[in-house]
């Protein structure tokens, strides 16, 4: 989704490469992400929150790096464009959350 929005971000592989990101992408959120919170927690407090969009587009910016490491097809051509695409990744997953939770 991200990909068709934002210019800038580009993917040219199969759908396996797709599947291959999207795990990447999880497992840095899973691993990373977690430390990277916790040691910014100050910055996080002091920004209201809004440190995390960079939090966000770092974690994609990683997944990104990985990607192209393994010729996965995933590519980005700045920061600008990789905090958008973390922006609707985050939008999108917030809006499934929400459709999915079922409290």
């Amino acid at each position: 989704m991200a990909v068709a929005v934002v210019d800038g971000l580009t993917f040219n592989g199969s759908w396996v490469a797709l599947a291959l990101i999207a795990l990447i992408l999880a497992a840095v959120n899973a691993f990373v992400k977690p430390v990277v919170k916790i040691l910014s927690f100050p910055v996080i407090l002091l920004t209201l929150g809004l440190f995390l969009f960079v939090i966000n587009a770092a974690m994609l910016w990683l997944t990104i790096r990985i990607s192209e490491a393994a010729d996965l097809g995933l590519a980005s051509t700045g920061f600008k464009a990789t905090l958008f695409g973390a922006v609707i990744i985050s939008l999108v997953t917030w809006a499934l959350d929400g459709l999915t939770d079922r409290d």
